[in-house]
């Protein structure tokens, strides 16, 4: 008798706890929209819920990975879900730069008919946005370097090494985006280029945030001695995740802060 290559997992309660906090979180945005003050307490009390199902889950989904059932073909399921999620989320983008390309190729009457619009001083792209290119491709080359010290089964150094400075980038990019937020002259309710930029940049700055917290997460595993050289594809999913925050970057960088932002012309012009 030929043994299934396939696991059938036990019944769990966390997808139907992680669906219902965040049918909660969503309910609670709609109301706190609204300005029915309650309705934070919705969200924060389902972001704490939800962490916690979260936590529990992928303890459980680890545990049956130490216990040998994850063969080659649910890694391979593994990875294949992993790609379509990124895609997935490449599709999210796609959207946002449709909106930001549509708006600014044939800027409307309303806004001047001039892109950015008059009266927007846009970020300078050679200062901070500049400095968190360089940190996430930074973080990028250390997070290869990393990998490839796991897979020469260099445990002890080079993949700590790595990692701890792929988070420490992360973790500045954060910062230095916040304080970006902080000193820029526009908000997001001013007009058209207001909305799509802090929608692209801080749609991606949440994808930092959830990069570094996978960086952190993959880091402590690391650390317990959950990956080996033939073993690791939770180290790799991570490198996936993060290399493609690190591309996205680099198209926000040029299209909105280069290109959108004016300075492509001011450059030509003073050239």
């Amino acid at each position: 008798m030929v043994r299934s290559p396939f696991y059938c997992v036990s019944p769990s309660p966390w997808p139907f706890m992680v669906s219902l906090c965040l049918l909660n979180m969503a309910i609670g945005l709609v109301t706190w929209m609204y300005r029915i003050m309650e309705g934070k307490f919705f969200v924060l009390g389902g972001l704490v819920v939800l962490s916690g199902c979260l936590y529990l889950w992928w303890r459980d989904l680890l545990r049956e990975g130490d216990q040998g059932y994850h063969t080659k073909v649910i890694i391979k399921n593994f990875r294949d879900g992993m790609g379509m999620f990124i895609v997935s989320e490449a599709m999210f983008f796609f959207s946002f730069f449709w909106a930001f390309f549509h708006s600014s190729l044939s800027p409307n009457v309303e806004i001047g008919g001039s892109w950015p619009p008059s009266g927007i001083r846009t970020p300078n792209p050679l200062s901070v946005p500049l400095l968190n290119t360089w940190l996430l491709l930074s973080s990028g080359a250390a997070l290869n370097y990393a990998h490839l010290a796991m897979k020469n089964r260099d445990y002890d150094y080079g993949v700590v090494e790595g990692m701890l400075l792929s988070i420490v980038c992360g973790v500045a990019f954060i910062l230095l985006q916040y304080r970006e937020y902080f000193f820029n002259s526009f908000t997001a309710a001013d007009g058209i280029y207001g909305s799509s930029f802090y929608m692209l940049t801080g749609f991606h700055g949440m994808h930092v945030f959830a990069g570094t917290a996978f960086l952190i997460v993959t880091f402590a595993r690391l650390w317990y001695g959950h990956f080996l050289a033939p073993r690791h594809f939770g180290f790799e999913a991570c490198s996936w995740y993060w290399h493609f925050v690190d591309v996205i970057w680099i198209v926000v960088y040029i299209f909105v802060y280069i290109w959108g932002g004016g300075q492509l012309c001011s450059w030509w012009a003073f050239n």
